[in-house]
């Protein structure tokens, strides 16, 4: 903006802002909301956690639409924002997974997702968000040794009328909600809600020879929509009903369904260059896309007796997705991969827990699961491919001239991943133990989980050699690796804590351990049948092995502190955490390159601080501040590269956790009594994270990088009309990197963006 703007700008601040102190002076100020735990059923900002809440205010003035939105805005959470909604990688503390089960739980209305693939939906109607940080496998269980995410949708208890939202902006950018809440009577109440959304994409794959219609004649159909060379372009369209029954004081009845498809196409890889430490310009031959099928069903029942509540919760998830890749991410037809899924997810879990004031507290529960993935998979090799494993063949010693007749040779594999497991827990807290003020709490859960696998994995190609001048002999090779394989796991998860509480304000410790569970490697399948095809000799392996990893265990340490100073107007709160983590799940491309796999790596530990403010000058005026630190390394970690070479990592920083995350957001809201327009909102957001290290042996970094997001919206009644911009200095910054085939690549981080949005309540 020219100087003539901003003194446009400024004008327009000094002419408001007398006018809206006036309008102010007889007005209270209303802070946010006591926000309750729901498992827990005290305070949160009382529990020894340390713990962020986002109201639905700030997820709206934020414009967070997905679970990416939540990134650096809670110190020490990253979330990296590339590929497509089947990749999920959530970051607390240095502790995450990019495969595999998800190390950070994530429940939606009290209903754990057990499978990561489904975590990025689009939030509409979000009442708030939590984030509690540390393990919390003792109340929660596997899988949330960094952390954890709970988001509760609106309810037609909270807000009943009728919701419109619409918005757009540049690439393409439209998204349409319409939703309905409903009190029907004194016992009964009802809502309904669709969203929608598309986007063009942000970048355009600059291969001349591009072509998303490669699969069709296997009946892959690419979205017509599309245009032939955009990659990252989405639409997505969902649904949510919610039904609520409380037919007395005592009992409450609760059904929440929602339905999701999402569409998108491309991968924003490029090849990455190391003299401008971005990725370069997308440059890939075959077609790439994800599609997403996800749905959810809930019942929630809760009673309440004279001194215990007692809930059930019942959940049930049915996924269905494909993705296509050109898997080696380059001009080259190497290989391509085609994978589906289908998933069945049933959970239970039933808690009671104490109510009331009195000095000694408690919850204990029982809880179980039964997880069912049919994974399809396909990974074609192309003709390069097919040079390449024929080369391969030929420099293996064979005697005489190997021809491989198949333009290309298809690896069918299909596989059931079956996961159950139950639990139990128990978590007493004691009050006002010895002097007045100060709690202990000691709890523990016993978690038990079975996991099989069966496997079928097959390729089959045509060859020819020559002997001798004139002596052609033609033959067929097939491999196959098939088999069943099974694992248990058996944890205990204690967790022990003191808080002393003093006027609202609490200082607290704990220690708690968490819990990832460990499984298998479906992509090493086809990695092992280059292994087999790339030979004409036998060979066999040790599958439980090649394609298992363990659990990752962590133990965690903290001290923390909560303060509200200035009648609340001032709300802060700091920890300090250390993490002791083993046999770490190390996410990289198998030997051959052919797949991904997960590995234990030894030793890690990350230590840190974490520090929130929230601060309320008056009522029109609030400023949100976050910063985290984490130190994560390798304390024990060594690399068998080959039979002779073993690099030692110990002592380099964990990949994927940035150093340092930092949020700073102000929001000033301009009141007027008797004008056109009752409110002027002028918002923004300052974030920032980094250093981040993509490879173990720390050799690629993206160094710290910042975001300026911006808002100004105007309110009359019900009626608001808002313009935002997002990432307003144009930053430029890699946002994942990976290698494989011998090559860099890596992804971007968005561009610019700008648009309106228009909001209708009645």
């Amino acid at each position: 903006m020219n100087k003539k703007t901003y003194t446009y700008i400024i004008i327009a601040l000094l002419y408001l802002l007398p006018q809206s102190l006036r309008a102010q002076q007889n007005e209270t100020i209303v802070l946010d909301e006591v926000v309750v735990s729901s498992k827990e059923g005290q305070e949160l900002k009382k529990i020894p956690t340390s713990v962020s809440v986002l109201s639905s205010t700030r997820i709206e003035n934020e414009r967070i639409s997905g679970v990416r939105g939540l990134s650096a805005l809670v110190p020490n959470l990253f979330i990296p924002d590339y590929g497509s909604k089947y990749t999920s990688a959530i970051y607390i503390r240095g502790v995450g997974s990019r495969l595999g089960n998800s190390a950070i739980g994530m429940y939606v209305d009290n209903v754990p997702y057990l499978d990561k693939t489904s975590f990025d939906f689009d939030f509409f109607d979000i009442k708030r968000i939590e984030v509690l940080r540390g393990p919390q496998g003792t109340l929660y269980g596997r899988n949330s040794m960094g952390g954890l995410i709970n988001i509760y949708t609106l309810s037609p208890w909270d807000y009943q009328g009728t919701r419109v939202k619409l918005s757009a902006g540049n690439y393409g950018h439209i998204k349409a909600q319409l939703s309905h809440y409903a009190k029907l009577s004194e016992k009964f109440a009802l809502s309904a809600g669709g969203n929608w959304s598309a986007a063009g994409g942000f970048l355009k794959n600059q291969n001349p020879g591009y072509n998303p219609d490669y699969f069709n004649a296997a009946g892959i159909i690419m979205p017509s929509a599309y245009e032939k060379n955009n990659v990252e372009a989405t639409q997505s369209a969902s649904l949510r009903a919610n039904a609520s029954w409380r037919p007395s004081e005592k009992i409450s009845l609760n059904y929440v369904g929602s339905y999701e498809y999402t569409d998108q196409s491309g991968y924003a890889y490029g090849k990455y260059n190391f003299t401008t430490n971005l990725p370069d310009t997308v440059n890939y031959n075959d077609a790439a896309y994800y599609r997403r099928n996800v749905l959810n069903n809930s019942l929630r029942f809760e009673y309440q007796g004279r001194n215990f509540k007692i809930a059930s919760t019942t959940g049930h998830q049915f996924l269905k997705d494909s993705l296509l890749l050109d898997q080696d991410f380059s001009a080259a037809s190497m290989f391509t991969l085609f994978q589906s899924q289908k998933l069945n997810a049933v959970n239970e879990e039933i808690t009671i827990r104490s109510s009331g004031d009195g000095n000694f507290q408690w919850i204990g529960g029982v809880s179980g699961f039964f997880q069912n993935m049919n994974t399809g998979s396909l990974v074609t090799f192309r003709e390069d491919g097919v040079a390449f494993i024929q080369d391969n063949i030929n420099n293996s010693g064979m005697p005489f001239p190997l021809t491989i007749s198949n333009e290309t040779i298809p690896v069918v594999g299909e596989y059931v991943t079956k996961n159950h497991g139950l639990a139990a827990f128990l978590q007493p807290t004691l009050n006002n133990f010895l002097i007045r003020g100060l709690s202990v709490s000691a709890g523990v859960r016993l978690d038990y989980e079975h996991a099989s696998l069966e496997h079928y994995t097959n390729s089959v190609y045509d060859y020819s050699v020559q002997p001798r001048p004139g002596v052609i002999m033609n033959g067929a090779k097939s491999d196959t690796v098939a088999g069943n394989e099974k694992m248990d796991f058996t944890q205990l998860l204690p967790k022990f804590s003191v808080r002393y509480e003093n006027g609202g304000n609490i200082v607290y410790a704990s220690v708690s351990k968490g819990y990832k569970a460990g499984g298998y490697n479906l992509q090493m399948f086809s990695d092992l049948m280059e292994t087999k095809m790339r030979t004409t000799r036998p060979v066999e392996f040790d599958i439980q092995k090649s394609t298992s990893f363990k659990p990752e265990y962590s133990w965690n340490y903290e001290i923390g502190g909560r303060a509200s100073l200035c009648s609340n107007r001032i709300n802060l709160g700091m920890t300090l955490f250390l993490l002791d983590i083993r046999d770490q799940q190390i996410a990289e491309f198998a030997p051959n390159g052919q797949g991904r796999m997960i590995k234990n790596a030894g030793e890690s530990q990350s230590k840190g601080i974490e520090f929130e403010a929230d601060i309320h000058p008056f009522s029109c005026f609030r400023i949100g501040m976050s910063y985290g630190y984490t130190e994560s390394k390798f304390t024990e970690y060594q690399e068998q590269i080959d039979e002779t070479v073993i690099v030692d990592y110990s002592g380099k920083r964990v990949p994927f956790a940035p150093e340092q995350t930092v949020s700073l957001t102000a929001d000033y809201t301009f009141h007027f009594k008797n004008s056109f327009i009752d409110r002027f909102l002028i918002g923004g957001k300052y974030s920032g994270a980094g250093k981040i290290y993509w490879t173990e042996a720390n050799d690629v970094s993206q160094k710290f990088y910042s975001l300026l997001n911006g808002r100004i919206s105007v309110e009359k009644g019900d009626f608001s009309l808002g313009v935002w911009g997002e990432n307003l200095l144009d930053a430029k910054y890699t946002t994942f990197y990976f290698k494989t085939f011998g090559n860099s690549f890596g992804q971007t981080g968005k561009p610019l963006r700008f648009g309106v949005d228009l909001n209708i309540r009645f």
